[in-house]
């Protein structure tokens, strides 16, 4: 017989043997569900028995190769900074984790590393108490190397083109005729009127200018031709602006001879003009890029400076000072006569339709002295190297006993419209001229329609047969509106070979496709033509 004790410790250890059971029956499920739960990463053990330890990684994600980039990481227990302990900056190379380096975390728990990836990379920090989540560095193209050929906005007449068409026997005819299709080369009445021309007053321009002649005399007048002042090549006039106008110095061996109060407007004539007979002289404008041998100087005050232009006779006296074509191409050494008097025939068109539009507010002037309109240095191009062959160019489109000029007509028979360019090229199989709606988004002209343009390649000494071109990360961010940009491509060209529709992708994936004329796309993209035929990334 058993006692009463013995019956209730052999029924408690009985019933925690049956618990022990349970338990031990139960061990296998639980084992199962907690392997699932770590596998899906809803769950995650501690790094070690240490438990409360964390590595919070932080930096940014993208970047370009070469140009370093910061990860931070916090070292933390329970909340609360670890500090002077080595953490272990690791990247996945190879399909395993390596060691970078070591840094060491500060009073805060937290430790910078700087990175400089050259490809895309993974990140992360590890102790033996914790690990933090991966970091990627995402690595795009710093830039884009683009191959090109051409150079100008493609638009009418190839300059290039044109010299070698003249070097193999066509006429300036034939060249104006082949650029301008179904144009007509024909003459016009010369009226013997004159142009003026912008040579100082940009807001780039000076604030003030200095008149200096190099040989005879000359005088300052008002605005209603009262004369002011005069002098010899030995005085020079010093113009400013003030708020009540502009005011002039006469000086001589840096001594100030004579102080003119503020007027509205100023004229400067010299000897050797038709405004004056006597001793031919130049004139020098501080600040221009050009000499003044014809005409007279016209100044007023434009854009809080001294505005200065040159009045010069249209068929003459400004053509002989445009310098847009090299004049030694007109040399017998050369070859190119031809392209020359094709090249003044359409920069006298150009200047006609400026002056019958009338004077520009922004310059008080018809025509600037660049590039805006045509580039005109006056006597500098006039008097320089070869140009007594540019001067014969011009002669030869001037018919002075009839009083007429040569000019191109467009198919309603009024003056022409006749853009011209430096070279045409080539891009992604298509290659010439481009009709101005491509460039310029205008409405088409018949005579301005794209042409094939083998001449320009073959014209010796074209140094713009091929170029390289460099668009950076920057400016792709810039045009395409992405935070960065991974890739670039050329979609679409139009006949000329010219860049029509570009696509730039984004590291996630996003996509910009733009659409813009061939000139956009060469301002936008800063390269001296739009022809481009392979885009390639560059490090």
């Amino acid at each position: 017989m058993f006692s009463t004790t013995s019956r209730v410790a052999s029924r408690a250890r009985q019933a925690g043997t049956q618990r022990a059971r349970a338990v031990s029956g139960r061990a296998p499920f639980l084992a199962l569900v907690l392997a699932l739960l770590v596998g899906t990463g809803l769950f995650a053990p501690p790094a070690s028995a240490a438990a409360g330890y964390t590595l919070t990684a932080s930096g940014t994600s993208t970047t370009t190769a070469g140009v370093a980039r910061t990860l931070t990481v916090l070292y933390q227990r329970d909340g609360a900074p670890v500090a002077n302990a080595a953490v272990a900056l690791q990247r996945y190379s190879n399909g395993s984790w390596v060691g970078d380096r070591t840094v060491t975390t500060g009073s805060t728990g937290k430790a910078t590393a700087s990175v400089k990836p050259s490809a895309t990379t993974k990140y992360r920090f590890k102790t033996t108490q914790a690990t933090s989540a991966t970091l990627t560095v995402t690595v795009v193209p710093g830039s884009w190397s683009f191959a090109g050929s051409g150079a100008g906005h493609g638009v009418g007449m190839s300059q290039y083109g044109a010299y070698e068409m003249a070097r193999t026997g066509s006429t300036a005819s034939d060249i104006l005729r082949y650029y301008y299709p179904g144009a007509t080369v024909s003459t016009a009445n010369n009226p013997w009127t004159s142009v003026d021309v912008q040579v100082l007053g940009r807001t780039s321009d000076p604030v003030a200018t200095t008149l200096s002649l190099s040989a005879g005399s000359w005088r300052l007048l008002d605005g209603a031709g009262a004369q002011l002042a005069t002098g010899t090549s030995a005085r020079k006039i010093s113009i400013a602006r003030t708020t009540a106008g502009l005011t002039a110095k006469i000086t001589e061996n840096g001594t100030v001879r004579q102080t003119i109060g503020a007027l509205p407007a100023l004229h400067l004539e010299w000897t050797g003009t038709d405004y004056w007979a006597g001793t031919a002289g130049t004139v020098t404008v501080s600040g221009a890029q050009g000499t003044y041998r014809h005409g007279r100087l016209r100044v007023t005050d434009l854009n809080a400076r001294p505005n200065v232009v040159n009045q010069v006779v249209i068929n003459d006296e400004y053509l002989y000072g445009i310098e847009e074509m090299p004049a030694l191409w007109g040399t017998s050494a050369y070859g190119g006569a031809a392209a020359l008097e094709a090249q003044a025939i359409v920069a006298r068109n150009y200047a006609i339709l400026d002056k019958v539009e009338g004077l520009k507010a922004s310059c008080d002037c018809h025509l600037y002295d660049d590039t805006s309109s045509q580039n005109y240095t006056g006597w500098t191009r006039e008097g320089g190297e070869a140009g007594e062959a540019w001067r014969a160019a011009v002669d030869a489109t001037r018919q002075d006993d009839a009083s007429t000029v040569t000019v191109v007509r467009n198919a309603s028979g009024g003056i022409a419209e006749t853009p011209y360019f430096a070279s045409s090229g080539s891009g992604g199989g298509f290659s010439g001229t481009a009709g101005n709606q491509d460039a310029f988004g205008t409405a088409p002209q018949s005579h301005l329609a794209h042409v094939a343009d083998p001449y320009s390649a073959q014209a010796p000494g074209n140094p713009n047969t091929s170029w390289t071109g460099t668009l950076t990360q920057a400016t792709a961010k810039s045009i395409f509106g992405l935070g960065w940009v991974k890739s670039v491509a050329v979609t679409e060209r139009y006949s000329s070979g010219q860049v029509k529709t570009m696509r730039a992708v984004a590291p996630n994936g996003a996509t910009r496709t733009l659409t813009d004329t061939a000139e956009g796309w060469r301002t936008a993209l800063g390269f001296q033509g739009s022809w481009v035929d392979t885009v390639t990334a560059t490090r």
